[in-house]
Protein backbone atom coordinates (compact mmCIF):
# COMPACT_ATOMS: atom_id res chain seq x y z
CA UNK A 1 0.00 0.00 0.00
CA UNK A 2 2.71 2.50 0.94
CA UNK A 3 4.63 1.87 -2.28
CA UNK A 4 1.59 2.73 -4.37
CA UNK A 5 1.40 6.07 -2.54
CA UNK A 6 5.08 6.72 -3.21
CA UNK A 7 4.58 5.79 -6.87
CA UNK A 8 1.64 8.17 -7.14
CA UNK A 9 3.57 10.98 -5.48
CA UNK A 10 6.56 10.39 -7.77
CA UNK A 11 4.30 10.55 -10.82
CA UNK A 12 2.64 13.72 -9.53
CA UNK A 13 5.99 15.43 -9.02
CA UNK A 14 7.73 14.47 -12.25
CA UNK A 15 4.90 14.51 -14.80
CA UNK A 16 4.85 18.30 -14.92
CA UNK A 17 8.50 18.55 -15.98
CA UNK A 18 9.14 19.14 -19.67
CA UNK A 19 12.38 17.17 -19.58
CA UNK A 20 10.55 14.15 -18.15
CA UNK A 21 8.08 14.25 -21.04
CA UNK A 22 10.99 14.25 -23.50
CA UNK A 23 12.72 11.40 -21.66
CA UNK A 24 9.49 9.40 -21.49
CA UNK A 25 9.25 9.37 -25.28
CA UNK A 26 12.72 7.83 -25.53
CA UNK A 27 12.62 5.57 -22.50
CA UNK A 28 9.25 4.43 -21.20
CA UNK A 29 10.58 3.03 -17.89
CA UNK A 30 11.90 6.34 -16.57
CA UNK A 31 9.13 6.63 -13.97
CA UNK A 32 9.76 3.07 -12.75
CA UNK A 33 13.46 3.80 -12.27
CA UNK A 34 12.72 6.99 -10.35
CA UNK A 35 10.13 5.21 -8.22
CA UNK A 36 12.55 2.36 -7.47
CA UNK A 37 15.17 4.86 -6.34
CA UNK A 38 12.72 6.70 -4.06
CA UNK A 39 11.45 3.41 -2.65
CA UNK A 40 15.01 2.26 -1.93
CA UNK A 41 15.81 5.56 -0.20
CA UNK A 42 12.76 5.28 2.06
CA UNK A 43 13.47 1.61 2.79
CA UNK A 44 17.09 2.35 3.72
CA UNK A 45 16.22 5.15 6.15
CA UNK A 46 16.84 4.41 9.84
CA UNK A 47 13.81 2.86 11.51
CA UNK A 48 12.95 6.05 13.40
CA UNK A 49 12.51 7.86 10.06
CA UNK A 50 11.30 4.89 8.03
CA UNK A 51 8.42 3.98 10.35
CA UNK A 52 6.69 7.41 10.40
CA UNK A 53 7.10 7.76 6.62
CA UNK A 54 5.51 4.35 6.03
CA UNK A 55 2.67 5.05 8.46
CA UNK A 56 1.98 8.40 6.80
CA UNK A 57 2.02 6.79 3.35
CA UNK A 58 -0.34 4.02 4.51
CA UNK A 59 -2.78 6.55 6.00
CA UNK A 60 -2.68 8.53 2.76
CA UNK A 61 -3.20 5.36 0.74
CA UNK A 62 -6.16 4.30 2.85
CA UNK A 63 -7.74 7.73 2.51
CA UNK A 64 -7.28 7.53 -1.25
CA UNK A 65 -8.76 4.06 -1.39
CA UNK A 66 -11.76 5.11 0.72
CA UNK A 67 -12.47 8.38 -1.10
CA UNK A 68 -11.73 7.39 -4.71
CA UNK A 69 -11.94 3.61 -4.71
CA UNK A 70 -8.51 3.27 -6.36
CA UNK A 71 -4.86 3.32 -5.36
CA UNK A 72 -3.04 6.61 -5.80
CA UNK A 73 -0.70 5.41 -8.55
CA UNK A 74 -3.68 4.15 -10.63
CA UNK A 75 -5.60 7.43 -10.55
CA UNK A 76 -5.65 9.67 -13.63
CA UNK A 77 -3.31 12.67 -13.37
CA UNK A 78 -6.06 15.21 -12.63
CA UNK A 79 -7.68 13.12 -9.88
CA UNK A 80 -4.29 12.28 -8.38
CA UNK A 81 -3.37 15.96 -8.25
CA UNK A 82 -6.73 16.87 -6.75
CA UNK A 83 -6.48 14.15 -4.10
CA UNK A 84 -2.94 15.15 -3.09
CA UNK A 85 -4.07 18.76 -2.70
CA UNK A 86 -6.97 17.65 -0.53
CA UNK A 87 -4.84 15.65 1.93
CA UNK A 88 -2.48 18.48 2.81
CA UNK A 89 -4.29 18.73 6.16
CA UNK A 90 -2.53 15.56 7.35
CA UNK A 91 0.28 16.49 9.76
CA UNK A 92 3.75 15.91 8.28
CA UNK A 93 2.35 15.30 4.78
CA UNK A 94 4.44 18.22 3.53
CA UNK A 95 7.54 16.50 4.87
CA UNK A 96 6.69 13.31 2.99
CA UNK A 97 5.99 15.23 -0.20
CA UNK A 98 9.27 17.14 0.07
CA UNK A 99 11.21 13.91 0.66
CA UNK A 100 9.61 12.17 -2.32
CA UNK A 101 9.95 15.23 -4.57
CA UNK A 102 13.59 15.86 -3.74
CA UNK A 103 14.59 12.21 -4.20
CA UNK A 104 12.59 11.95 -7.44
CA UNK A 105 14.17 15.09 -8.87
CA UNK A 106 17.62 13.97 -7.76
CA UNK A 107 17.27 10.68 -9.61
CA UNK A 108 15.56 12.22 -12.63
CA UNK A 109 18.16 14.94 -13.10
CA UNK A 110 20.94 12.42 -12.53
CA UNK A 111 19.69 10.43 -15.50
CA UNK A 112 19.35 13.38 -17.88
CA UNK A 113 21.36 13.20 -21.09
CA UNK A 114 24.40 15.48 -21.10
CA UNK A 115 23.69 17.04 -24.50
CA UNK A 116 20.18 18.14 -25.40
CA UNK A 117 18.88 17.15 -28.83
CA UNK A 118 17.01 20.39 -29.42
Amino acid sequence: MWKSVLAGMVLENIESLRQYQIMQKRNSNTAEGVFQFVSDVVTNLPWYFHLPVRILAIVTGLLCLITTGRKLNLLPAEKRSSFLRSVRFIPAFGMLNKLVRSMAFLKLFDSLPLSPDH
